[in-house]
């Protein structure tokens, strides 16, 4: 059984299990803003249009110029990719061969790029019994041995994030031991926490700093993202990348979009609130879910260690659709992950799950 490494494109999913799609089916695994696209750039969707015949701006002048200006650093500092993969993908071709550290489960994407560039992977386990918090100690001692690492801040898909304490302190011995530490903070936007290293950027030049525009904004076709890390890092990181990498569309939207500070509040506002009460009624319903900050958490039945194949398939053939684990190195398909959508899809899941344990 082979299925698809990521959430989306259900059909794949589906069709892999030998099982068929359901008309009107809810897809969890995909862990988009349940509020949609700001409302601007759908009033303006026929101007983008406009502009198709055109080559877009190779450098993504306009947009890297806001990014910088929201975020008070130098446009140097920045590089805007075709969504955070590309940027993977540039960051392990820089590394390329040499001797990564990946704190898992974590998003795919980082074990898979490193090895496509002939890097050796190691390994640092989080586990279900600690709550899937870092046991600093231990990873302080890992990192002794590697070029650098990647941290997923919040963690995809456990929604858990570390105490910006215990990171910094984390990034002071990478930086004595002269290893770069690469923080995908792809959904750091929709917590209401401060779990952003970036004010600390120039201080600390062992960091790079990934982020997604697809997410909060509901975007994931246009693929939008950036980097930050200092001016050499991105001078070198740009090499690799491809001419017109970022298409026109994409470089308007992603401006619109991020003028829209009140699509982040009402988003984070929502979500923390859809968030506590969702949790609250599947614990009491009989699940356990991860402690998650963001959009998305882990769940499986309270006690449970068996391989969730049977959950997943009755959600399916009752029209939701879940992102499975078992390419999430310690999870192994013992656990789902959801997202959070609205309150009525919200009320279809826990309808599903709720027949499930009974």
């Amino acid at each position: 059984m082979v299925l698809p490494n990521h959430g989306a494109n259900p059909q794949y999913f589906v069709n892999a299990l030998g099982l068929q799609l359901k008309e009107n089916s809810i897809d969890f695994s995909e862990n988009v803003n349940p509020l949609g696209v700001p409302k601007a750039v759908l009033q303006k969707w026929e101007g983008y249009g406009r502009t198709i015949h055109s080559y877009p701006d190779p450098y993504a002048s306009k947009l890297r110029e806001k990014l910088a200006l929201q975020n008070n650093i130098s446009k140097d500092q920045l590089l805007i990719g075709n969504g955070a993969a590309e940027l993977i993908l540039l960051i392990a071709n820089y590394f390329r061969k040499k001797k990564i550290l990946v704190v898992e489960p974590t998003f795919s994407e980082y074990r898979e790029a490193c090895v496509a560039y002939e890097c050796e992977v190691i390994r640092f386990q989080l586990f279900h019994d600690e709550n899937w918090h870092v046991n600093l100690e231990g990873l302080l001692e890992a990192i002794k041995d590697v070029d650098a690492m990647f941290l997923c801040q919040p963690n995809n898909p456990t929604g858990t994030m570390l105490d910006q304490a215990i990171l910094l302190k984390l990034i002071q011995r990478a930086k004595e031991k002269d290893v770069t530490v690469v923080i995908d903070e792809a959904f750091y936007d929709f917590s209401d926490k401060e779990v952003s290293i970036l004010p600390y950027i120039n201080d600390l030049q062992n960091i790079i700093v990934l982020r997604s525009l697809t997410k909060m904004y509901a975007i994931p076709s246009l693929r939008l993202g950036y980097l930050i890390s200092n001016d050499e890092v991105v001078n070198k990181l740009k090499k690799f990348q491809q001419p017109w990498s970022v298409n026109g569309i994409a470089q308007q939207v992603g401006l619109e979009c991020i003028s829209d500070e009140q699509h982040v509040i009402r988003t984070r506002t929502f979500i923390r609130s859809e968030r506590e009460w969702l949790f609250h009624v599947l614990t009491q319903v009989g699940y356990e879910v991860s402690p998650s900050v963001v959009n998305f958490y882990l769940l499986k039945p309270k006690g449970s260690n068996e391989d969730l194949k049977p959950l997943i398939i009755f959600m399916i053939e009752n029209g939701i659709i879940p992102r499975h684990t078992y390419n999430f190195l310690g999870l192994e398909g013992k656990y789902i992950r959801l997202a959070i959508k609205t309150r009525a899809e919200n009320d279809m899941l826990l309808n599903v799950l709720g027949r499930w344990i009974q």
